[in-house]
């Protein structure tokens, strides 16, 4: 058990510090995204986000652009 503790915890600081590095390097820009609301496919729309925001927009079906 206390092994499975230390993994998390060094997964834990891994991950922390990669988003740490990220925010500070795209810190200002922005990239346009075709959101797709889940649940509501229908209401997609083109936003301005933080570069940081994209992954999380991807991970969900948008993609980076403009809607159509």
């Amino acid at each position: 058990m206390k092994k499975l503790s230390v993994l998390f915890g060094i997964l834990l600081v891994a991950c922390l510090s990669t988003s740490i590095s990220e925010g500070q390097n795209n810190k200002g820009h922005k990239e346009y995204v075709c959101h797709i609301p889940p649940g509501n496919p229908e209401n997609m729309h083109t936003i301005h986000v933080s570069v940081n925001a994209v992954r999380a927009h991807l991970a969900h079906g948008c993609w980076v652009g403009f809607c159509e």
